[in-house]
């Protein structure tokens, strides 16, 4: 059975052009119900997102209009291209109280004990990973947020994996980052609102996460993080697979995986996502991005495994 401390999806960017916010073509429009987001605090992005009823949310990202080119280019996104996945994010199980945390009286003091349990299970991961010698480790927490579009004020801590030997970057993707709410995680991702997952294309979660690095030994050593994060003993497959958890998932799918190989050509992270119309299961749906790139899902029947 899985731990306190086993991740559980969070979400997955996807980077867009802006103009997908503003103007997003019919394609587009047409895939899902989407949800306001806003801008980061870093004022480089903005998003706008796709929750769904497992618990975790797709969130397409992209950068505003007149950005500073070279902060874009420092952003661990900004050479990415637009319509592809770029990265996701896990989690950590919710303790009881959790969603009610800041809503009462005392509230910067019940944000800093959420975050210090967080953080404290959080630091047990990252030990374990760095003791694992796998050439990756996990950079210590970082406050991140954004405003919503009504004002309310969103915060949380980011931790990206970077190289253990130099603490250069990893590439995006290979590795998932941590995303842990300050403030309750209902104001980030209101899944449970009435009819904010009712989606044309009936997504109700995240079936698959592929990871697909350029190189093989980028590969050898991302797996030695997910045997970490996810135990090899949980795994689907000898090598290569594992389970992927969600916070709402038993109740609308049978379950996510996630499978790493090495590509044949440059590193990219591929999505399947859980569908509960029966009509669609099987189909590929999405559209063209630009001349070079198309942004494409592959649904699946929610219990083709049960």
């Amino acid at each position: 059975m899985a731990s306190s401390t086993t991740p559980l999806i969070d979400h997955i960017v996807i980077l867009i052009p802006h103009s997908f916010l503003s103007d997003p073509p019919s394609w587009f429009s047409d895939l899902f119900h989407f949800y306001p987001g806003g801008r980061h605090a870093d004022g480089l992005t903005e998003n706008t997102l796709v929750l769904l009823a497992d618990g975790s949310y797709l969130e397409f990202i992209a950068f505003v209009p007149g950005v500073d080119p070279a902060k874009r280019a420092a952003h661990q996104w900004g050479a990415k291209k637009e319509g592809t996945v770029v990265d996701w994010a896990v989690t950590l199980p919710s303790s009881p109280g959790d969603e009610n945390e800041g809503e009462t009286e005392g509230e910067g003091r019940e944000e800093q004990t959420k975050e210090l349990r967080q953080e404290k299970a959080f630091r047990e991961v990252q030990k374990k990973v760095r003791n694992a010698n796998t050439g990756i480790v996990y950079g210590d927490l970082r406050r991140g947020g954004r405003t919503r579009p009504d004002g309310e004020v969103l915060k949380w801590a980011v931790a990206f994996p970077k190289r253990a030997d130099d603490g250069g970057a990893v590439e995006p993707g290979t590795i998932p980052f941590w995303c842990l709410d300050v403030t309750p995680r209902h104001l980030r991702v209101p899944y449970e609102q009435p009819g904010v997952t009712k989606h044309p294309t009936g997504a109700v979660g995240v079936a698959k996460i592929e990871v697909l690095p350029e190189l093989r030994k980028a590969a050898e050593s991302a797996r030695g993080v997910y045997d970490v994060l996810f135990d090899k003993k949980q795994s689907t497959e000898v090598g290569g697979s594992w389970k992927l958890g969600s916070l709402a998932g038993q109740r609308v799918h049978s379950g996510g995986i996630i499978r790493l190989d090495s590509s044949n050509g440059p590193s990219r992270v591929e999505i399947s996502l859980f569908t509960d119309d029966p009509s669609l299961a099987g189909k590929t749906v999405g559209g063209k991005v630009d001349d070079e790139h198309t942004l494409t899902f592959n649904l699946v029947d929610a219990f083709e495994n049960k």
